[in-house]
């Protein structure tokens, strides 16, 4: 596919899921933690999906994309809760480091497009503070329970590669998917 068809496919794209991701986000924690195996996948492509919420509404209200302190405290509470859990920090910090870094580079690139006259979402953005973020500490606090399910698995580049296919075919772009897969690779 030639290399600008893809990202204007995925900003089309994000019209139609944008209304769905919040308005039917229904989280069932229970098959998330039982089998961590086959769902931490899910968990990382729901953080995405969120991530285009968090898009609309920083674009909406001309808000920067990074916020360095605002991901220094997001790590730093993730890594509190992920101590009590018994996750050292920088275990926390090879699952959430490259969800944030994933996060981050799929605003820009969304914002990007909706700034270069791509279509835009057709709903009202949601509340960042009151909506998007209470669903995001939702989904990374399983994803944390996750992360320590499998801390023991040892990933290889077959779990990589599907994750990346896995995430891809959710529209995210190929940069997007390699960052979010990551954690899920050989170390």
């Amino acid at each position: 596919m030639k290399p600008l068809l893809l990202p204007l496919m995925l900003v089309i794209m994000t019209g139609v899921l944008f209304s769905q991701t919040t308005r039917n986000f229904q989280w069932d924690e229970a098959t998330a933690l039982s089998r961590p195996e086959d769902q931490i996948l899910n968990s990382i492509i729901t953080r995405l999906l969120l991530s285009r919420e968090v898009a609309w509404s920083k674009f909406c209200n001309h808000a920067k994309v990074r916020d360095l302190a605002r991901e220094a405290k997001v790590l730093a509470d993730l890594k509190q809760a992920g101590r009590k859990i018994g996750l050292t920090p920088e275990q926390v910090n090879s699952i959430f480091k490259p969800q944030i870094v994933a996060s981050c580079r799929l605003q820009e690139e969304l914002i990007a497009g909706w700034r270069s006259g791509f279509p835009r979402p057709q709903t009202s953005p949601k509340d960042l503070k009151a909506e998007i973020r209470p669903l995001l500490d939702k989904v990374d606090g399983t994803l944390l329970l996750q992360w320590k399910a499998l801390s023991n698995k040892s990933f290889d580049r077959a779990d990589y590669y599907s994750a990346v296919e896995g995430i891809q075919e959710q529209g995210f772009s190929t940069d997007i998917a390699k960052i979010a897969a990551r954690p899920l690779g050989p170390q």
